[in-house]
């Protein structure tokens, strides 16, 4: 009975023989089924032998855990740099919208129009009198101020996106916050370290690089096995088994702009706006505060300089028929505002000339203004008082905080030479008109009704030229930033820097990805499934489940032996 007994044992030896061998081969079909699968890492049975107890003889293998082959070092740079990586990414993306925005190389470039606009000056300044250059400059000028228009308005559109984007990926961050939170909870329900986790860790990994990708992370596993998250300094996005929430906040110094703030599970609120770096997130917000909001800003000093030193020539000048009996401001002052001295008024003369019906100089009037002390109420008294006859030309504050000029209709007037600026400030006679730049700017409707306005020289002088001249030479000028580069040399200047923003983005992307690929490598290295290993486990496994079997069948054969003695 001691022989059959010991014989039956072995019968049990091989049964868990045959069970390792098994389990060998289970775990490397799993691996072979994974091979595609990128965030799978390999697993590897672990075989331990079955210690002896009152024999002198093994007893056999046991199968011990399932255990993940990965590094953790390489989870967590890949992790890492995911966010970089994903910064860049969106940066490429968005710097390509705003590159075509700024396309000079199809036609109707902004670059084109503007040479079409200052060519059309130079033509009317060679024909002064001349309708069909002034119906030219008309022209020139609309397609000029839609160009400037459509081109203020993509860049505030691409914003307005980038804005709205970072609302959605907030979304997608709590979502994803939230599975991990579940994903900790899985993993620690089900691992009770043999290896019964393993997908469920490599499925929390997935789940922390895709939330590395859209904003930048730091982790760690507890003692526990729950994974704990924070983004900026130290908030905790998820706290084991509990994700914070983020939400895109209206409270911002800007309208309709969006500031980030987290609540953490406890259901305190912390401003995180400044402290992400990285990620996707962090670079849609330096986009759209840094990058796009500076084209804006200097498409729109662009304008708003071309447009001033337009006015300051135009708005002293006259056109064919510029004499008139009323003149009214295109701009208007606030109530606060029209106590306070006007802004960038200057000291000096403004002029006003009172012209017969042969459009002949009969009075002029020379109100003297002083700059940081006069406001729009003190100039309009100091032009009654100058002129000194009411019923002759006067000058009123209207309700709405504009200004109108008038004559008693037996004369007309014109504006003259102006030292102080004030017939540009308020929009006396300007050619173009804008409040905010880019996005408004457009030809004075008033010149277009009566093209025979528009300035080409001084005092209705006929055939002078010197008002026209003056504003086609613009072009060469140097008038911007300190009257040290021209107009084109300042818009040029943002194709350039552009240009290298583009370049500079493109290159980082490329040695990110580069970085990314090498630490991802290495990951794959240790834990990626090599289908030669595979296939000579296979071969290894079923060599050992063959000989198991043999082993129990020469068992079996010993035992009716004994069994038929």
């Amino acid at each position: 009975m001691s022989s059959s007994g010991s014989l039956f044992s072995q019968l049990d030896l091989g049964k868990r023989a045959l069970m390792a061998q098994q389990a060998g081969m289970n775990v490397a079909g799993h691996n072979i089924a994974n091979i595609n699968n990128e965030d799978f890492s390999r697993q590897r049975v672990q075989l331990e032998d079955q210690h002896p107890r009152k024999s002198m003889f093994g007893q056999g293998v046991n199968i011990g855990s399932v255990e993940r082959v990965t590094d953790r070092f390489a989870t967590q740079r890949v992790i890492a740099e995911q966010a970089r990586l994903g910064g860049l990414s969106v940066r490429e993306q968005t710097l390509a919208k705003l590159e075509q925005i700024f396309n000079e190389m199809e036609t109707g470039g902004l670059r084109a129009t503007l040479n079409e606009f200052w060519d059309a000056w130079g033509h009317l300044a060679n024909q002064p009198e001349s309708e069909i250059h002034r119906s030219e400059l008309i022209t020139k000028t609309r397609s000029m101020t839609r160009k400037l228009n459509e081109m203020g308005g993509q860049l505030r559109g691409l914003r307005t996106e980038v804005n709205g984007r970072m609302s959605l990926q907030i979304e997608q961050i709590n979502q994803l916050a939230e599975q991990l939170a579940v994903q900790n909870t899985n993993v620690q329900r089900t691992d009770r370290g043999r290896g019964e986790a393993s997908d469920l860790r490599d499925e929390r990994e997935a789940t922390l690089k895709k939330i590395s990708k859209l904003i930048e992370i730091n982790w760690f596993e507890d003692d526990d096995k729950l994974i704990q998250v924070t983004a900026g300094n130290g908030w905790p996005l998820v706290a084991g088994r509990r994700a914070g929430r983020l939400e895109a906040s209206l409270k911002n110094n800007e309208l309709g702009m969006f500031s980030l703030h987290g609540i953490d599970p406890q259901g305190i609120s912390k401003d995180l706006t400044g402290e992400i770096r990285e990620g996707e997130m962090a670079e849609m917000f330096r986009l759209r505060d840094e990058t796009i909001l500076g084209f804006v800003k200097r498409l729109d000093e662009f304008t708003t300089e071309m447009a001033y030193k337009i006015n300051r020539l135009h708005s002293s000048g006259t056109g064919i028929n510029s004499s008139t009996d009323s003149l009214r401001s295109s701009f208007s002052l606030k109530p606060d505002a029209q106590v306070k001295p006007l802004p960038f008024l200057r000291d000096g003369i403004f002029r006003i000339h009172l012209v017969t019906e042969d459009n002949e100089i009969l009075e002029t009037y020379e109100v003297e203004l002083e700059a940081g002390r006069d406001t729009i109420r003190d100039i309009v008294d100091r032009i009654n008082a100058t002129v000194g006859e009411s019923g002759l030309f006067g000058a009123t504050l209207n309700s709405d905080g504009s200004v109108t000029l008038a004559s008693n209709g037996v004369y007309n007037f014109i504006i003259g030479d102006d030292e102080t600026e004030f017939s540009v400030l308020m929009g006396f006679n300007n050619f173009l008109e804008t409040l905010r730049g880019a996005t408004d700017i457009t030809i004075n409707e008033g010149l277009v009704r009566k093209s025979n306005t528009i300035s080409t020289g001084k005092d209705l002088v006929p055939g002078d030229n010197s008002v026209a001249l003056a504003i086609h030479d613009l072009q060469f000028k140097p008038t911007m930033q300190g009257d040290s580069i021209t107009f084109d040399e300042f818009y040029n200047g943002m194709l350039a820097e552009l240009g290298l923003i583009v370049q500079r983005s493109q290159t980082d992307k490329r040695n990110q990805q580069v970085i990314v690929d090498q630490f991802q490598k290495l990951r794959n290295e240790i834990s990626s499934v090599n289908m030669d290993e595979e296939v000579a486990d296979m071969v290894q496994f079923q060599r050992g489940f063959d000989a198991a079997a043999k082993f129990i069948t020469t068992i079996d054969e010993m035992t009716r032996t004994i069994i038929d003695m």
